[in-house]
């Protein structure tokens, strides 16, 4: 692996050095935005923090080919740099929902989200249907850590913690999200909030997504799969998969026969050559991790101000941040000019008085 590309890679990730840094590295739709705003929030500027999913992100951000993920994560560690690594877990129909809803309205039926909204659930459920058996439903801890031995998963602290060559691998799971606070806190040792960030539901989309949630029916010939799966078993202790798959049970409807891997793989061809979107969102972060000075306080702002029970603030953007101080000075300087005019009018209008005055009493 060339040395210099992974050097490269770092300084293009991260906008400064410190000897702290935290990969948010998860399949999409696990609620790991969340999870990066609430660490970028709390830990402020002690920690580098990236959020990324797989290479092709990694290629977006960087503009450099041939280095992976796992690459600049061992390289960092290996100069002494103080890592951890933390993926998430999440029941794969609810993974699979999202995923699809992700990208539903410029990726599976090339419209807006205005338009889609009019759609019947049916027809959104039929093509959700076709497609289901091959919606990701990888696990980056077994599959993109490079971990021969994944220890069980603990089902009393709710979470996992493997040191490996200096490098603290994480495991989470989403159904746990109302304890992270307390997890994160315990792993971190600070005391963590967190901002729950990016939402299917606070989307333009948000009432038909949970419309379908609510309202889906999951074809009887798919349950084995959920049955089946391997990350369900290893995540979810015997009580929890039988509660879980329990609950698909009561919600079945008929067979549905879903798209051979060729009718897949030219559907997908389809999808990416209409799709009106194709990028990688940077703004949708609360917190996009600036390192400058006014973000870092008004970073503070937020964390004191969600600690106290406020939930409403904008999200730390730098340019809008900056834009911000930019008019806050601006109205500073107008109303030092403001005080200072009404001054020496208070001041002539004295002098005036107290002039008529003496004229009175000549």
């Amino acid at each position: 692996m060339d040395e210099n590309k992974i050097i490269e890679s770092i300084n293009k990730l991260f906008l400064k050095t410190t000897n702290n840094y935290i990969f948010i590295y998860t399949p999409p739709k696990v609620g790991s935005t969340t999870l990066v705003t609430s660490l970028r929030v709390s830990l402020n500027k002690t920690y580098n923090i990236i959020h990324i999913h797989d290479e092709t992100m990694l290629r977006v951000l960087t503009g450099i080919n041939d280095v992976k993920i796992i690459d600049i994560i061992k390289y960092l560690s290996n100069i002494g740099k103080n890592v951890f690594v933390i993926d998430i877990y999440r029941t794969p129909v609810e993974r699979k929902m999202s995923e699809y809803f992700e990208k539903i309205s410029p990726y599976h039926f090339n419209n807006s989200d205005e338009n889609l909204c009019k759609y019947s659930i049916k027809r959104i459920s039929d093509r959700f249907n076709k497609i289901f058996p091959y919606i990701e439903n990888s696990d980056h801890y077994f599959e993109n850590f490079g971990i021969d031995n994944p220890i069980p998963f603990d089902f009393d602290k709710k979470y996992t913690i493997q040191n490996i060559n200096n490098v603290k691998y994480i495991k989470l799971r989403l159904c746990d999200s109302h304890m992270w606070d307390s997890i994160l806190s315990t792993i971190f040792n600070i005391d963590i909030i967190i901002i729950h960030d990016y939402k299917t539901e606070d989307k333009g989309i948000g009432q038909l997504y949970n419309q379908f949630k609510n309202e889906y029916k999951l074809p009887s010939n798919f349950i084995n799969l959920i049955k089946e799966n391997k990350y369900l078993k290893f995540y979810y202790n015997e009580t929890e998969r039988n509660k879980y798959i329990d609950t698909w049970y009561s919600k079945l409807c008929n067979e549905v026969i879903p798209y051979t891997f060729d009718e897949y793989k030219f559907y997908m061809n389809i999808c990416l050559e209409n799709q009106y979107i194709n990028d990688i969102q940077i703004d949708h972060y609360i917190d996009n991790g600036c390192f400058c000075k006014y973000c870092t306080e008004k970073r503070q702002e937020i964390y004191f101000k969600y600690k106290a029970g406020d939930r409403k603030f904008n999200k730390i953007i730098h340019r809008e941040i900056i834009n911000e101080v930019k008019n806050e000075k601006i109205n500073e300087i107008n109303n030092k000019f403001k005080n200072i005019i009404n001054k020496r009018l208070s001041k002539n209008k004295f002098r005036s008085n107290q002039f008529k005055i003496n004229v009175l009493y000549k």
